[in-house]
């Protein structure tokens, strides 16, 4: 038999699939922005004390980032080090280098790990928030796949998975335990109490759902559980939720005169959310966020008034100080409110724009109608870099929380080289 003319002869290279023993990465990343500022609110001054009010501020950022990674079977050490630099006219930054993420991982067989070093525990199936990621940092519901810093732990994960369909529907199962150490020298942003902080996660595949039992001991923070899950109803329509209940947390309110108040109580916080995608290609992600440790309308509108007393020109420095320390001691979080709503539709290769990709989002606060939209740029074409633009509206009525932000406005511009 004669072969066909042209058939081309398929042959397979192992070695371009095997583990190199060492890998290495990283990035250079240059952003620039411009901010509209609400010069004359309380919020910029008690962003920038003692400044003089100005409407206009451009800001420079350099960041590198390098990670490395020793594959020595069965052990892997990896880390993930970043430095920056900010500068702007106000103020300038040098952030010195800073292991973000890193450690030892033992593979002690097929199903068992130990890992011993600074993780990133993503836990919870939400996109902007999520209430149950009892032992990380928050994500920034702005920009929620930023890279984020770890915690030092220690950590030991098993994991099973059944061949076939069960009696019980049960995919595959997995479990993982920890300890995160806190004291006034480690990992203090977690907390500064001496503590083991043990915690764990149940994570279950059953019956083509997603499911994770989650619990993290009292200790520098309050004890808390919860769970999750994840379906596909159809190919293109998703499913989440999360569930976290917090036993005894301390709740810190001031009134509009500044008389403080502490007490603890427990909550239930919540997260619900979709993500579809349409037959033209459109990606949307929708979440409701119910955060019931929060502060309710009025509660922040105590907080404004507040600080519209302590930052005043001729209002006492220790009315000053007062109003920073309560900034810390929750008002200054990101979305300090009860009730939210996240949206988000993207598209890649919009209009037949080759690398190129488009997306807008927006963060509503349901109980005073404030919000924030954000309509981005992405861009692709040249090798091994990224150019983004981004820019963000912050509207709302006074005393309302994104009306009550120091910007209104901000252009994002970054370009980012990967090597």
């Amino acid at each position: 038999v004669t072969p066909a003319v042209g058939a081309e002869e398929f042959t397979f290279d192992a070695s371009e699939f095997e583990k190199k023993t060492f890998e290495f990465s990283g990035y250079l990343e240059q952003k620039e922005e411009g901010l509209k500022l609400r010069g004359d609110s309380p919020a910029y001054r008690l962003a920038y004390p003692g400044k003089a009010e100005r409407s206009a501020l451009l800001r420079s950022t350099t960041t590198l980032e390098v990670s490395g990674r020793l594959n020595l079977d069965p052990f892997v050490a990896d880390a993930r080090v970043q430095a920056s630099n900010v500068t702007d006219s106000l103020d300038s930054t040098m952030n010195r280098p800073k292991v973000m993420e890193g450690g030892l991982r033992w593979s002690a067989g097929p199903e068992l790990s130990v890992d011993l070093g600074k993780r990133v525990q993503r836990w919870g199936k939400g996109y902007a928030w999520s209430p149950t990621g009892f032992v990380e940092r928050q994500k920034d519901p702005s920009d929620p796949l930023l890279a984020r810093e770890g915690f030092e732990m220690a950590s030991v994960e098993w994991s099973k998975r059944f061949e076939g369909e069960s009696a019980t529907g049960l995919g595959s199962i997995a479990l993982t335990g920890l300890v995160l150490p806190t004291s006034e020298n480690r990992n203090e942003d977690f907390g500064s109490k001496k503590s083991w902080n043990p915690a764990a996660r149940l994570y279950l595949l059953a019956f083509d759902t997603d499911i994770d039992l989650m619990w993290r001991s009292k200790g520098a923070r309050p004890q808390s559980y919860g769970f999750d899950f994840s379906r596909n109803l159809t190919p293109a329509l998703e499913i989440h939720g999360e569930w976290a209940r917090s036993i005894d947390a301390p709740r810190n309110t001031i009134s509009a005169s500044g008389v403080g108040s502490s007490r603890e109580r427990s909550f239930n916080s919540y997260l619900l959310g979709w993500r579809y995608i349409t037959s033209n290609e459109v990606t949307w992600i929708g979440e409701y966020y119910r955060n019931a440790s929060g502060y309710s309308e009025g509660e922040l509108g105590d907080y404004y008034r507040f600080l519209e007393a302590a930052m005043a020109n001729k209002a006492p420095t220790a009315l000053a100080a007062k109003a920073r320390q309560v900034a810390q001691s929750g008002y200054g979080r990101p979305n300090p409110g009860r009730d939210y709503f996240y949206l988000k539709a993207s598209v890649s290769e919009p209009f037949d724009w080759l690398y190129g990709a488009a997306a807008i989002s927006a963060i509503t606060n349901l109980r005073d109608g404030s919000y924030q939209i954000t309509p981005e740029l992405t861009y692709t074409g040249f090798k091994n870099t990224e150019i983004r633009t981004r820019m963000v509206f912050l509207e709302g009525k006074s005393r309302s929380e994104f009306g009550e932000k120091t910007l209104s406005k901000r252009l994002e511009i970054y370009a980012k080289f990967f090597f």
